[in-house]
Order: C-alpha cells, then sequence, then structure tokens
C-alpha cells in the first residue's frame, strides 16, 4: 500500500518521534486525506531521509507521530541537473516546474534573454507546486528555485558542464556526459528562440549547443524532453 508523504521541516524530528505543527500540513492530513490516530505515512526533512512514521496524535495544530523506520531516498537522480529556462507566461512556467521536478531536476534559474516574455510568477505558489510535486513523485528533496537571471550573467558565472538547446547543434544521441558523478547545466530557449547573437556567446563560453532533433518543440517542451532522455541514460 503506497503511503501518503509530506515534507517537514528538519527540526521536527527528535529522536524517534516527530511533532509536526505546519498548519497546511496538517490541515491535508485531517481534512483532505482523512488520517487518523494509528495511520502510517511517510514524512520528509528535505534531506533526502524518509521516516516512516506512526501517528499517535492528529489534532487541529499538532501531530505527533512516532518514527518506526529511517532509510534514504532512492529516488534522487545521480545526474544534478540545473534547468536554466527563459521566461514564458505563468501558466507555462508553473507547468514546467511541476513537470520538471517529476522528471528530476534539481533546480530551476529563470532567465531573461532578448525575446523574452514577462514572468509574473508568485514565487510562494511555485514554491508550493515545487513541494506537492515533489511528494507526489516520491522525491526525497524538493528542487530549488532561483531568482531570474540575465543571459550574459548566467554564461559568464556557469561553472561545469552545461548545454544549450537549439536546432543547430549535435544531436542529443550524440552527446555524451562526463563520468559519474556529474552535474548538467540546461539552457532553454525563449518562445521565439535564441538570438544569433546569444548562441555565438555561448559557443564563446564553451557551452555546448544540443539538439533534440529537426521538429521545434515549445519551450515548456524542450527542457523535460532532453532532461528525461539524459536522466535515463
Amino acid at each position: 500500500m503506497r503511503l501518503y508523504r509530506f515534507f517537514i521541516d528538519s527540526k521536527a524530528v527528535s529522536g524517534n518521534r516527530i511533532i509536526v505543527t505546519d498548519k497546511e500540513v496538517i490541515s491535508q492530513m485531517k481534512k483532505v486525506l482523512r488520517l487518523k490516530t494509528g495511520d502510517d505515512l511517510i514524512l520528509l526533512d528535505n534531506s533526502g531521509k524518509e521516516y516512516k512514521t506512526k501517528i499517535q496524535e492528529l489534532g487541529q495544530n499538532l501531530m505527533r507521530g512516532e518514527i518506526l523506520e529511517t532509510s534514504e531516498n532512492k529516488n534522487e537522480p545521480e545526474l544534478k541537473v540545473t534547468l536554466y529556462q527563459a521566461l514564458c507566461k505563468k501558466d507555462k512556467f508553473e507547468w514546467i516546474l511541476q513537470k520538471g521536478t517529476e522528471v528530476g531536476i534539481l533546480e530551476f534559474v529563470p532567465v531573461i534573454t532578448e525575446r523574452t516574455e514577462k514572468l509574473g510568477l508568485n514565487f510562494e505558489r511555485a514554491e508550493k507546486i515545487l513541494k506537492e510535486a515533489a511528494e507526489q513523485s516520491e522525491r526525497g528533496m524538493i528542487p530549488k528555485l532561483s531568482e531570474a537571471q540575465n543571459f550574459e550573467d548566467v554564461i559568464k558565472n556557469l561553472t561545469g558542464e552545461k548545454i544549450l538547446l537549439d536546432k543547430s547543434g549535435i544531436s542529443i544521441k550524440n552527446y555524451t556526459l562526463t563520468p559519474k558523478p556529474y552535474t548538467l547545466n540546461v539552457l532553454v530557449g525563449p518562445e521565439g528562440g535564441w538570438t544569433e547573437q546569444e548562441l555565438k556567446v555561448a559557443k564563446e563560453n564553451g557551452v555546448k549547443i544540443v539538439s533534440l532533433g529537426s521538429r521545434v518543440l515549445r519551450t515548456e517542451t524542450a527542457g523535460m524532453v532532453a532532461v528525461a532522455i539524459l536522466l535515463n541514460r
């Protein structure tokens, strides 16, 4: 039987006991999922640890539980991917956060490009989307969402392996990752695509240009396809 999963504050864990005071989490347990005393669930402290816990008390403002088993989450990919996603409309960007979390992305960085659309992203809502997607997909950590950065600053400050998705690049089938353990930075352009100047700057700074094929994918689709391919090699 699949147990419900909730991310909690690491300070809630003390020895073999867990005390949750997050009102939103408690409300979801009681009112939405109808959990009760004696039920088991999985609690996560966002460090990669999982705590199988039995509810001992579930009130209006507090959940007290006994830890039955502690284990390491096995659903975090070895390949640590940061997605540098060109800003797009709010609903599309929220979809990227949700599906990217499910796919296995570790961090999201909104990028301002020459052809960027206005974002209008609500960071509080975005954090909630990341948390719920991480719980649903049984991940051990909630991906990080960073502040928006200009394309030029991103390119100049990127370290480690980095690729930019564009039709003009080498096929992703022929792209070889560095030996494990490794990290990867993936840059995805806006709806209108990268400008010639942006591609030039990327190449001059050691960014590999990689293609997903002859078909042109939407900005919200491209990153998901690329990361899914690379994480499942």
